[in-house]
Order: C-alpha cells, then structure tokens, then sequence
C-alpha cells in the first residue's frame, strides 16, 4: 500500500502557470507515482480526477469551472469533504494557517524579505516574514528549494534547521516542442543571448544596461533578449543610454513556454545578473537545452549552475563585463555548453520526490 499524502493545490487556480503554480504541477507529477496523493485548497478536499486534467491542459480554469461545478452538487456546504488530519499534509508554499493536520511541511522558496528587506516595501516584508515563524513552528518538515535557501534560513532563523530539507525542482518541456521548433520559421536576431531580469534592485537589470555603454560592448554585435515586461523603470533606464545602446536591447513582455523555449534554444547563453534568487529554474530550463549560463556569484547559482556556467560579481560592472567577454569566446562556450544538459540533469522528478518519500517515512 503506497504512504498517503494530502498535497495544497491551491496555486494551481491560476489561469496562468509560471512560478509557484509550475513547482506545484511538477511535484505533484513527480510524487503520484509513489503514493496514494489526495488534494485541497485550504480544509476542503479536491478531485483528484480535476487536479491531474487541469494538469493535463495546463490551467488553472478548468480546475476552477470543476471545483465551483463540485460544490453545486452539494446541497449543504457543511457537506463538502474535507482532508483528512491523520494524513500528512504538504503545502507547495507557505501555509494559510497551521493545525490543518497532525503532520504538516510546508516548502520555502524565497527569502530575499528576510535576506534583502531593503529591496522590498515595508508592508511586502511585513505581509511575508510575520507569519513566517508561526507558521514554521508547526511544521515537522520545512523544505527548502535549495541548499543556499536553507542556509539562509537558518541563519536567520537557526531553531528551524533539524526541520530543513532540501527539494530542488526540475524542468521537464512539453515532448512536442522540439518538432514544433523545427517547423517554425529561424528566429532572425542574429547573436544573441537571453537575459531573466527586471530594473528593480534584486533583479539588477541595470548591471547590463551599464555595461552596454562599455567600450568592448558596445562594440560587440550580440543583441540581449529580456524575458518578461518592460515597465515604466526600463524605460527611465534605458532613456538614459545611447540610441546604439538602446538598440542592443529589446522586451519581450509576456511570452508562452513555448516561445521561451524558442528563444532559449536558439540563444547563445543565458545571462542570470540577480542579486539573490531562492533557486533559479530559468537556468535549469537553459541549461536543458544546453545553453550555458551567464550568473552572478550569489546566493543559490552556483550550487544550481555548476559547471555548465561563468559567474561574475553582481554589483561590479567591470566584472561583469570581464565574464561577459570571455563568455562570448566560442571555445570557452562550447566547454560550457557541453557540461550543460549533465547538470540540468541533476535535476529530476526522483530527486524532487526523494526528501518527501523521506519526510512520510519518517528519516
């Protein structure tokens, strides 16, 4: 008989998937074949016929539509099931609120509140570290995204480390991509290298619109994608660079999975400047495709990157600059390139589900 689990799925009501809601959906494909998996939002139970469809078409609506169609069927809502406190229970994040059951875990992903307060507004670290340590106090396992993530942790919080346990996420791309990539027109950007990072401090995207005014950058002819939305404090930083600077640079702004992937694929590198991330999983995905990773020397990458990356010291622009150049050297890249799908492969549906296997039998 398999070990019984109640997972939170609540970040999987999401229409869309990125984040938290995308670490959800993997655990719960890397924990079901291993154990008899019931599911909630809060003290309610959830189908599990509905979590693994929406799961299936990867969205949040259609789990929704099947939760609000589950409670019209209901003629009491004091009739709704319930979990089950004698089953463990995990939440894919922090909980709304401890004693739901007489064994529960809950799972950090980042503390840069606690790390960084300084790059956060004050009501933002109130709001996250306040219930933190309530909510901690009754876990029997805290599970934490990576070692640099517990480390940081229990520094601040050191009464919490016997809890601690490491569960590192993975990738895993949709099989259909790579043949839809091959019938898809060539990207036309020429060189290029794909950025994850935005102007706000913690992001440090302002290291890279610094360096592009450089003279060896400047005359370099790679072009440098940003992943995600421009924003209003793009635009104040990059008014104050030259037109040619300016054109080095271009947003995305929202893009599906499979136009990252794209992009990914077809990129040089990836350049990773944050200042603190709790895991990283942009450089995994890169990584998968075997593209090596630009990253700064900070908290959780180079545990993450490894081998398959060139890091650099995030708040100097020379440093940066100096990793940048050598990166662009091919020889150097192929080395990269080539320990890049080894250590992406590091990171697996069975390493994701082996600290909780551990957690329910009680090592």
């Amino acid at each position: 008989m398999k070990p019984a689990l109640t997972l939170d799925i609540t970040p999987l009501l999401e229409s869309q998937w990125t984040g938290i809601p995308v670490f959800t959906r993997r655990l719960v494909q890397a924990l079901d074949p291993h154990l008899d998996l019931h599911f909630c939002m809060g003290p309610n139970g959830v189908p599990g016929d509905a979590v693994r469809q929406a799961i299936r078409i990867s969205t949040g609506t259609y789990l929704r539509d099947a939760i609000d169609a589950a409670v019209e069927t209901v003629v009491k809502e004091a009739a709704r099931p319930t979990i089950d406190p004698a089953i463990p229970l995990l939440y894919p994040s922090v909980k709304p609120s401890p004693g739901a059951a007489m064994r529960e875990a809950s799972t950090i992903h980042d503390i840069s509140t606690l790390v960084m307060p300084d790059t956060h507004m004050p009501e933002n670290v109130a709001f996250h570290l306040d219930p933190l340590r309530d909510q901690m106090a009754s876990d029997e396992a805290v599970f934490c995204c990576s070692e640099a993530t517990r480390e940081a942790l229990c520094t601040y919080l050191p009464w919490v480390r016997p809890r601690t346990r490491v569960m590192y996420q993975y990738v895993d791309w949709p099989e259909g991509f790579e043949a839809m990539d091959r019938n898809q027109p060539a990207i036309r950007l020429g060189r290029y290298a794909v950025v994850i990072g935005t102007v706000e401090p913690r992001k440090n995207l302002r290291l890279l619109l610094r360096a592009l005014e450089e003279p060896s950058v400047a005359a370099d002819d790679l072009h440098f994608v940003v992943i995600g939305a421009r924003g209003w404090m793009a635009d104040q930083a990059l008014a104050q660079l030259s037109p040619e600077a300016q054109a080095r640079i271009s947003f995305t702004g929202f893009i599906s999975e499979f136009a990252k992937y794209r992009l990914l694929r077809h990129a040089e590198f990836l350049v990773y400047p944050s200042v603190y991330e709790g895991f990283g999983i942009p450089a995994v995905e890169a990584m998968s495709l075997g593209k090596p990773v630009l990253a700064s020397l900070s908290s959780s990458f180079p545990e993450v990157i490894g081998p398959a990356g060139l890091f650099f010291d995030p708040f100097s622009v020379d440093g940066f600059v100096a990793a940048l150049e050598e990166m662009s050297n091919p020889s150097v890249q192929a080395e990269l390139a080539a320990q890049a799908m080894p250590q992406a492969a590091r990171f697996n549906a069975g390493v994701m589900a082996a600290p909780v296997l551990e957690w329910l039998a009680g090592g």
